[in-house]
């Protein structure tokens, strides 16, 4: 029990018997709600013993021995088995609530049946009132007994739906840690988070109805006894009729099920788009690749709405006919009973009717939970099928007790086992080159073997023994294994021969690091417990001390998703860290100093690799030639086989391939002769506290123009009137035929049979028509305003700045592009429509009494006063804890997307049990949320229920008491509407706040798609036709920083590159190289100066115009899921010729085709076939600017030069700027740009820095290069 303020909140698990019957356990939290908003330190746990782990466990343990036992529908009956409890109590309040529901008719029959007769002459009552009293209390106790049972069966269906919600987003997430790599071009990541975002939602949502699939008909044959009782053999001809509807129905629904498999194949292809845009939202920036983006995803939008368009016609035809079928059965019925001239009393006419209407319920719902449980059923087969998946096998033995660390004995593996068979077949001697002909770029000086790259590069004939404490260096060309050697040894491939045995644990530094959302600290401990003095020497041998002091909250600074926020030196420094925290025995380099330069990378390998690690046993991937003299043993890698293992000295005395020139790499002292920290835009901490931890909130009522804004974005508000008017019509008509029916029963008008009925007939026709033309117009009206809501946030993300990208989760907006767009799709619709239904029942039901008893004027005023401050107490709590489910919700998903991207790194760590347990923890936090809501909905339902109860209480004794002052007919009618308040009010005000509720997913949307910020704030200027024709670039006293109160990242900068000049940038990490960059691409804007291309200035360009007349070459190269040719020209704008040419060029065809399947992120593909497969992209686009950043730095030195050669001849008269580590890269550039904190130090061709710059010349000196290697360039 938890005190705050002067009030107690209870735990449902601590709360009483009778507290937890009548949900007065909530109260205590209402009350501090309707005092205040709510705030999280309000909500406490619910009941520990719905904590999602426990749910985990036991459905996973059911699930596997099902598995095991090859019994059917594994995953169905462990859920079953698993949550039974509280499922079939549920299912039994459900079933107790229909029997008292049809049997309160029979009992109004009885009541009908001892009213006093009007026809009595003096007026009198002859009949005693004792009986009819004690009936009308016996129908207010049926009422009540009905409601306790239906209260008690919504909350344990909305608990268990929560509870099988969390425990199949487990399941999900742990079976993504142990997937096997084969599997993971089939279940991408956006397709395993549309399982925990869609498809667990839909379950959840099934199952708080599912029990209305047994308990319904078993009402309804109920039903249809008393019927029988009442109107004889006559009701047989109703009963026909409702069968025959229920068979078209059921045909109807089978249609929808149909359908909507055809609508989740397109949600699943819009959602994989929209994760590949959303998490490379920079690179589809740089290359103003927007359009293409939108298209796919408006095109697998527009046919999964027209899909949904012709679902909800059909599925507003089945509800309209389901509510018109108890009526048009009661008219059948009524007819055949009265031509066979017997005589309808108002008892048999009205309890009959009662029952028609309860009939209605059932009806009305089933079509509608049929279609979820068929969306769920969907829904668990194919995450029944993610979960029976192969999971990665363990290829790895360990002896800790074996003398050699690694010992690896005729190894052959592989990414996919498909390639097994050609993998034992391949002809270990053969060599594949590349010859490229005399007309082509490149000379004969320049041609040497290359690999044949292979979209799943493999390794064969693998033997290699570690011993302890050895430092091995990994070198080769690109494509030849490197990357996949670690990945095997680390347990990340398939082996299809021989075996691997290690003496001590191993974990991964990827040459990709993935970083996760959070602090630095939290990226390095990774869940490890802190060891202050081991933690402090990391930071200071991985060179990360000057970042943390030039951080405002030093290791507390958040980290955007993907470590969006940092510079690749900065991820693969904290990667580095976080490897070397881990304290294990044997460490897997991949190449972690190919983004650092020179004096940082010296730094990093002589205080981390040769000293905090120089007891483990190191395995070192690099390019880098100036590390191989200190390493213990050198392995060389060809075609994924090792060609040579020997020490530096041996190959250096043969003519085996070691590069013996040192890499050229550069670096310029910092003040303190250290790495100045990179001033990136998270490392504003007021900016990133405010969004990377918690998503915008909104508190108090939902304003008016989020009501507007939905109704709006239909198309035109205006046709909302109209809608309202075909409900109010066909409520009018309801009403009618119930008063023409009394007319009938009672022969009011003295007409012949046949008139009445026609009458009837009339009346029941036109209400069922206006039905149908409400639900469909209003259907149509809510799909149009998802879809134009759904395509304005889209556009707006966008078209947001990187500024507000770089901070907001990609899991964030993956939430509400995919659950909260289901949500406007189906929920918000048909709460929409169940609201404006209920309030036009209710206005006339009241309107009918109050007519008939005037009395009811006086006791109105009390009714709605009570009504709406029950309401509003409720309501002040609901919105809040709505909020917070939502938002939590959210949270839950973009930690489950975000840890399911870094699943190898999760995998390599061990980490698993502490990136579940934090997932667990959000989801438990969700719950809670979820439980309160529920349990303070049925907190409101039971006292407005019991309201409505003693509505029909008053209603019944005023009837008695009238003597028969009203015929019994109208009594009847009377009696059988009031029963219908019972659940009217209540429903009223949950559909009032079931509005507010819903529309905030419209509140978030329409914040996504108005509020949020947007790169072109101004009238965009096109610039003129044929920009740019020369590449002339200016840029004068710019200066730029990410937020007000950071420091100046550019200072008065000032820059000219003429026409097809070759620039390079050097500089430490933090100089600003990479925002030049940015800047010219305007990812930022500039605070101060301009910037000039061909004497335009692109501050007022239209974005799109500008952007695709650059080109770059990023650092970490980026591909999306489809083809070779998809990923090189997505438009389709450019010939096979030379598409094929650029990928001569970059020396990857013929053996890569445009036709080869590209995986999601080009995982398919080592990181350097992506650098190459990146130039390709930029011979395609070739634009008259190129720009490089560190475009090369995963490329072996060799293929680096004859890349650069190439580059050089290509692009000859285009301008080139280029960022480099390495020196030699850009050492016949035209002329050399020297960055130090922001300003430039010296920008002369490379000849005369070498005489006037001495640090220039030291660097060059340093690595080997002499004046003569500058004489070409100068």
């Amino acid at each position: 029990m938890e005190v705050l303020g002067n009030s107690k909140i209870v735990r449902e698990d601590q709360a009483g018997r009778l507290s937890r019957f009548t949900f007065q356990w909530i109260f205590q939290l209402l009350s501090i709600g309707y005092q205040r908003p709510l705030t999280e330190t309000d909500v406490q746990t619910v009941n520990p013993n719905r904590a999602v782990e426990q749910h985990y466990n036991a459905v996973s343990h059911l699930f596997k021995r099902r598995v095991i036992q090859r019994k059917r529908l594994p995953l169905l009956f462990a859920l079953h088995n698993a949550l039974s409890r509280d499922f079939w109590l549920g299912g039994l309040a459900m079933f107790f609530a229909n029997l008292l529901q049809v049997t309160s008719p029979l009992v109004l029959r009885y009541l009908l049946d001892n009213l006093p007769d009007i026809s009595n002459p003096d007026g009198k009552h002859q009949e005693p009132l004792g009986p009819p009293l004690i009936i009308t209390v016996a129908l207010f106790m049926t009422q009540m007994g009905m409601s306790f049972a239906l209260v008690h069966y919504q909350y344990l269906g909305q608990v268990v739906g929560s509870e099988v919600k969390a425990a199949l987003t487990a399941l999900v997430f742990d079976k993504s840690l142990k997937l096997a790599n084969c599997e993971r071009s089939e279940w991408t990541d956006g397709k395993v988070s549309n399982l925990i975002t869609v498809d667990s939602q839909r379950i959840e949502s099934a199952l708080q109805y599912a029990h209305m699939i047994w308990s319904e008909p078993i009402a309804v044959i109920v039903a249809l006894i008393i019927l029988f009782n009442n109107l004889s053999y006559s009701a047989l001809s109703g009963l026909v009729l409702l069968i025959a509807g229920a068979k078209g129905l059921d045909f109807a629904i089978n249609w929808l099920m149909s359908g909507r498999i055809v609508i989740n194949a397109q949600i699943d292809r819009r959602t994989t788009w929209l994760h590949a845009m959303l998490h490379n939202i920079k690179f589809v920036k740089l290359h103003a690749w927007e359009p293409y983006f939108m298209r796919q995803i408006s095109d697998a939008r527009a046919t999964e709405v027209k899909e949904q368009g012709m679902l909800l016609r059909l599925r507003s035809t089945i509800l309209s006919l389901s509510m018109a079928l108890p009526s048009f059965a009661a008219m059948f019925s009524f007819i055949l009973f009265m031509t066979l001239n017997r005589r309808l009393t108002s008892a048999e006419a009205f309890s009959s009717l009662a029952l028609f209407n309860c009939l209605r319920k059932p009806l009305n719902i089933l079509p509608v939970v049929l279609t979820q449980l068929i969306d769920a059923w969907i829904s668990v087969q194919r995450i029944e099928t993610f979960l029976c998946t192969p999971d990665q096998e363990g290829t790895v033995h360990w002896d800790f007790g074996a003398a050699t660390v690694v010992n690896v004995v005729s190894g052959y593996f592989a990414w996919d086992a498909a390639h097994s068979q050609d993998l034992s077949m391949h002809n270990s001697t053969q060599d594949e080159f590349t010859i490229l002909e005399s007309e082509q770029l490149l000379s004969a000086e320049e041609l040497r073997p290359v690999d044949a790259l292979k979209p799943h590069s493999a390794l064969q004939d693998i033997n290699l023994t570690i011993h302890s404490g050895e430092l091995i260096a990994v070198t080769g060309p690109v494509g030849s294994g490197k990357s996949a050697l670690l990945s095997a040894l680390s347990g990340q491939m398939v082996q299809l021969r021989g075996s691997i045995t290690l003496g001590a644990n191993a974990v991964l530094c990827p040459q990709a690091p993935w970083i996760l959302s959070g602090t630095v600290q939290d990226n390095i401990l990774f869940g490890m417990p802190m060891r202050q003095s081991w933690y402090d020497k990391i930071i200071e041998a991985c060179a990360l001390l000057p970042d943390l002091e030039a951080w405002v909250d030093r290791d507390s600074t958040l980290i955007g998703e993907q470590g969006i926020t940092l510079s690749g030196g900065q991820k693969q420094r904290i990667s580095l860290a976080r490897a070397i925290y881990s304290d294990t025995d044997l460490i897997l380099l991949d190449d972690p100093l190919s983004s650092v330069d020179a004096d940082v990378g010296h730094h990093i390998f002589t205080k981390a690799v040769c000293g905090l690690l120089r007891s483990k046993t190191r395995i070192l991937v690099t390019h880098q030639p100036t590390f191989l003299a200190q390493c213990s043993r050198i392995i060389r890698l060809e075609h994924g086989r090792i060609t040579k293992i020997a020490t530096y000295a041996d190959f250096s005395t043969q003519d085996d391939y070691v590069p013996s020139r040192v890499e050229p790499e550069i670096g310029t002292q910092g003040p303190n002769g250290t790495e100045d920290g990179e001033a990136t835009l998270d490392l504003s901490n007021e900016l990133s506290a405010k969004v990377l931890s918690h998503e915008a909130q909104e508190s108090g009522s939902i304003p008016w123009s989020i009501y507007r804004a939905y109704f709006s974005a239909s198309g035109s508000i205006l046709q909302w009137p109209f809608v309202i008017t075909l409900l109010l019509l066909s409520q009018t008509a309801a009403i009618m035929s119930g008063v023409w029916l009394s007319w009938w029963v009672d022969d009011a008008f003295r007409w012949t049979s046949a008139a009445y009925i026609v009458g009837y007939v009339t009346l029941a026709v036109a209400q069922s028509i206006l039905m149908w033309a409400y639900l469909t117009h209003s259907s149509i009206l809510g799909l149009k305003s998802s879809s134009s809501l759904f395509s304005a946030a889209v556009k707006r993300v966008l078209s947001a700045p990187m500024s507000f990208l770089t901070v907001t989760p990609a899991g964030r907006l993956m939430s509400l592009f995919s659950n909260d767009i289901n949500q406007l799709d189906n929920g918000v619709n048909e709460i929409m429509k169940a609201f404006f239904l209920l309030i036009s029942t209710a206005v006339s039901t009241l309107l009918l009494i109050c007519v008939n008893f005037p009395i009811f004027f006086a006791v109105l005023p009390f009714l709605g006063w009570t009504t709406y401050y029950t309401a509003k107490y409720y309501q002040a709590s609901r919105r809040e804890l709505k909020r917070y489910e939502t938002v939590s919700r959210s949270s839950v998903a973009a930690k489950a997307v975000e840890y399911i991207a870094g699943c190898p790194t999760i995998r390599s760590f061990r980490a698993q049990d502490v990136f579940f347990r934090q997932l667990c923890r959000a989801m438990n936090q969700a719950s809670n949320f979820s439980f309160l809501m529920s349990a303070s909905q049925q907190w409101l339902n039971l006292r407005l229920d019991t309201m409505g109860n003693l509505l029909v209480l008053a209603v019944g004794i005023l009837i008695v008491a009238s003597e028969g002052s009203i015929s019994a007919s109208m009594s009847g009618l009377i009696m059988t509407y009031a029963l219908a308040v019972v659940q009217i009010i209540p429903g009223v005000v949950s559909q009032t706040a079931d509005v507010e509720s819903s529309l905030i997913t419209v509140e978030r949307m329409v914040y996504y798609s108005r509020m949020i910020a947007t790169e072109d704030s101004v009238s965009a200027e096109m610039p003129p036709p044929g920009w740019p024709q020369d590449g002339k670039i200016s840029m004068k006293d710019v200066s730029f920083r990410y937020q007000p109160s950071l420091p100046w990242v550019l200072q008065d900068l000032t820059l000219s590159v003429s026409p097809g000049e070759k620039i390079g940038i050097i500089g430490r990490t933090g100089a600003g190289k990479s925002s030049i960059i940015s800047l010219l691409f305007r990812l930022f804007t500039f605070e101060r100066g301009h910037v000039q291309i061909d004497d335009v200035d692109i501050s007022n360009l239209d974005l799109a115009a500008l952007r695709s007349k650059l080109s770059i070459i990023p650092q970490d190269p980026t591909f999306f899921q489809g083809t070779v040719r998809s990923n090189l020209d997505p438009f389709g704008q450019v010939s096979d010729q030379t598409l094929n040419d650029a990928l001569q060029k970059s020396r990857l065809h013929p053996q890569v085709h445009l036709d080869q399947e590209v995986v999601a992120g080009g995982q398919n593909f080592s990181l350097g076939e992506r650098q190459l497969l990146a130039l390709a992209r930029a011979f395609v686009r070739n634009t008259r600017i190129l720009l490089c950043d560190e475009a090369t730095s995963a490329i072996d030195l060799e293929t680096d030069d004859v890349i650069q050669a190439t580059i050089r001849k290509t692009f000859h008269d285009r301008t080139i700027i280029c960022i480099a580590h390495r020196l030699r890269t850009i050492i016949q550039f035209d002329r050399i740009c020297i960055l130090d904190q922001g300003k430039v130090v010296a920008f002369e061709r490379p000849t005369v820095l070498y005489d006037q710059t001495p640090v220039f010349r030291q660097l060059c000196e340093k690595n080997g290069i002499a004046r003569m290697d500058l004489a070409v360039s100068g």
